[in-house]
C-alpha cells in the first residue's frame, strides 16, 4: 500500500512538470521572437546613424570641389534601404551649406525611418525611428569682418557684452531684460507641446517627440525647428571692444 502510494506522488509530480512546461515554452519561445525582432531594428537603427553621419563627412569634404546637393540625400537612401528590416524612409529635413544657429555652411539631414521584420506572430514587428545629424562643410568661414589683429587675441581682461548678430544694433549686459527674449533649447515632449503650440513657419508639429527644438520661455508662444528664422533673435558674447569696432552701441536699457 505504501509503495502504491510513492509511486502515485512521483506520477503526479512528473505530470505537473509537463503541465508547468507546456505553458511557459510557448510564452518562452514568442519572447525570444519578440527580442530578436528589437535587436534586430536597433541594430539597423544603429548603422542607419552611422551611415548618415559618413555620408555627411563625406560631403562635407567634397563641398570644397563642387555642389553635392542634390546627391547626399540619395546616397542616403539607397545604402539605408539595403537594410531588409527598413520598409519606408522618409526626409523631414534637409539643409546643404545653409547658415543654422549663427553659423554658416552647415549640412543638415533629419529623416523617418519605418522599420518591419519577418516576426511570425506580428508582436514588435513594427517601429518608427527619426535619425539626424549636422555637420559644416569643410570651406572655411567667410565672414564680414577684419581678422584680429596679434594684439587683439593677446589681450585680456575685457569686459563681455551679449548682441543679438541677426537683429540688433546694441551691445547688452548680462542682466539686460532683453536677453530673457532669447530662445532656450528643449527636448520636444507631450508638456512642451501643451505649453507651446507648433510654430506656422517651420511647421514644428510633424516633430517627433525627443526631437531638439526650440522656445522663447518669456514672450513666446510656439516651439521652433533649429532651422527657423524666429531664432534670429538669438543672442552671442562678444568682447565689448569688438562690439564697438562691429558698430554696435550701448543698450538704452541698461547701458551696455
Amino acid at each position: 500500500m505504501a509503495d502504491s502510494m510513492i509511486l502515485k506522488r512521483i506520477t503526479n509530480k512528473r505530470g505537473s512538470y509537463i503541465t508547468e512546461a507546456s505553458i511557459s515554452l510557448p510564452i518562452f519561445i514568442i519572447a525570444i521572437i519578440v527580442m530578436s525582432s528589437v535587436i534586430l531594428m536597433y541594430a539597423c537603427i544603429e548603422n542607419s546613424t552611422f551611415i548618415i553621419a559618413t555620408e555627411l563627412r563625406r560631403a562635407s569634404c567634397e563641398a570644397l570641389l563642387g555642389d553635392e546637393a542634390s546627391i547626399v540625400p540619395g546616397r542616403i537612401i539607397r545604402r539605408i534601404k539595403a537594410h531588409s528590416q527598413v520598409s519606408n524612409i522618409r526626409i523631414d529635413e534637409y539643409g546643404y551649406r545653409k547658415e543654422f544657429l549663427n553659423n554658416d555652411e552647415i549640412i543638415l539631414i533629419r529623416l523617418r525611418l519605418l522599420l518591419r521584420t519577418d516576426n511570425p506572430i506580428g508582436i514588435a514587428s513594427e517601429a518608427e525611428s527619426t535619425l539626424s545629424c549636422v555637420t559644416r562643410a569643410y570651406v572655411g568661414k567667410i565672414g564680414q569682418y577684419e581678422p584680429m589683429s596679434a594684439e587683439e587675441f593677446e589681450e585680456t581682461g575685457d569686459e563681455t557684452v551679449f548682441v543679438f548678430p541677426k537683429a540688433g544694433e546694441r551691445y547688452h549686459n548680462k542682466g539686460c531684460n532683453v536677453l530673457k527674449a532669447a530662445s532656450k533649447a528643449v527636448a520636444l515632449t507631450e508638456s512642451v507641446r501643451k505649453t507651446y503650440s507648433s510654430c506656422s513657419i517651420c511647421k514644428s508639429g510633424g516633430t517627433g517627440n525627443g526631437s531638439l527644438v526650440y522656445v522663447f520661455p518669456s514672450s513666446g508662444e510656439a516651439y521652433h525647428l533649429p532651422s527657423c528664422k524666429a531664432l534670429d533673435r538669438n543672442y552671442i558674447e562678444i568682447m565689448k571692444r569688438t562690439a564697438r569696432k562691429r558698430g554696435y552701441t550701448p543698450c538704452l536699457k541698461c547701458g551696455g
